[in-house]
């Protein structure tokens, strides 16, 4: 089974609320990608030294300089993907396994502070670079899979924790505006159910999230349960009710940046045209301003990616939500080629 297959089923089980299952697989994925980041960095250090007699200094240069080139080619030959596709799902397997870690406590109890920090910090960088060919430099100076025979053994992480504490309060600044700040309110619920309630990082995150309330810890999905720091005027605020409007703001983000729809709210036939446009650019992956090329690019990626060829065998649900989203994404683009004269 391909990456995206398996990204895939472990999606649906996260979303079950299976996250141990999710869990899972998102590491097997997780442990596919980084495996191949580690072998292209090994084999370009082999040839440097092998074949231009470099030093130390001139090896790490040229393994910087032709890192992207051999690891694009590295995508298509392991997994079939360009590095778009690649960046897709290494973005969305990492997301899925932060959210599995923060909503199992059972999880997050048997991986390291360290560990966790630095996937949050993966994760934004992939988020920051969306689009650029800079996110695999980017990637590999802020980690380095150590591989044993051909196998990832562990990911060790460039900079010690408290450095790395520091990078995450500049990176979610920086996505705290975009659509990606459900990373934030993730990462506080991380804080909060590993005590780490009096850091900086902590106190950041904290005034990031603004109003949308956290879980406390070991708390048990109910309308409210007191906390020793809440004073009297938190007491008269219903936080599990703000948590709950932004876990289905969240919800909502990350599938519209998958390309679903909004569902059952969205009038064509009273729309402009700009909101047409909006709609239907949301639902082919489309941000900012984009050529006529980049539109066909953009679909011709997404329709590979949910065409129902690509979940076959993998049972009736997940077939009918393929074709589903099939149709959606041949629709949007009809719209777009008539509307633009692609």
């Amino acid at each position: 089974m391909n990456i995206s297959k398996m990204r895939l089923v472990a999606d649906r089980l996260r979303d079950a609320g299976r996250y141990e299952d999710a869990q899972v697989i998102y590491n097997e994925v997780r442990d596919r990608i980084w495996c191949l980041f580690g072998t292209a960095q090994i084999e370009l250090s082999e040839f440097s030294q092998r074949y231009l007699s470099s030093t130390l200094k001139n090896t790490i240069q040229f393994r910087n300089s032709y890192s992207t080139q051999a690891m694009t080619y590295l995508f298509g030959k392991w997994f079939s993907l360009d590095t778009d596709q690649t960046y897709n799902e290494f973005l969305f397997t990492t997301y899925g396994r932060i959210q599995c870690m923060c909503s199992s406590l059972a999880l997050s109890a048997t991986i390291s502070s360290e560990e966790i920090f630095n996937e949050f910090l993966v994760l934004y960088t992939l988020v920051l670079h969306d689009g650029e060919d800079e996110w695999i430099s980017s990637v590999n100076k802020i980690s380095t899979p150590i591989l044993e025979g051909e196998k990832l053994k562990k990911v060790r992480p460039s900079f010690a924790e408290p450095n790395i504490k520091k990078m995450l309060i500049d990176e979610a600044k920086k996505v705290s505006n975009t659509d990606w700040a459900c990373i934030n309110a993730s990462l506080l619920d991380y804080l909060t159910n590993s005590g780490d309630l009096t850091s900086a990082l902590y106190d950041s995150i904290n005034k990031l999230v603004g109003p949308f309330a956290f879980k406390y810890k070991y708390q048990k999905r109910r309308p409210y349960e007191k906390s020793s720091q809440a004073n009297d005027s938190d007491r008269k605020y219903n936080n599990y009710e703000k948590y709950e409007r932004y876990e289905k703001y969240e919800r909502y983000e990350k599938y519209e940046r998958r390309g679903a729809p909004r569902e059952n709210n969205f009038d064509f036939a009273k729309a402009t045209d700009a909101e047409k446009a909006k709609y239907f650019g949301n639902l082919l992956g489309l941000r900012g301003k984009v050529t006529k090329a980049q539109i066909r690019k953009h679909y011709i990626e997404m329709i590979g990616q949910y065409h129902p060829d690509r979940v076959d065998g993998l049972g009736v649900e997940l077939k009918e939500l393929a074709e589903q989203k099939t149709k959606e994404i041949n629709v949007a683009y009809d719209w777009m080629k008539a509307r633009y004269g692609l």
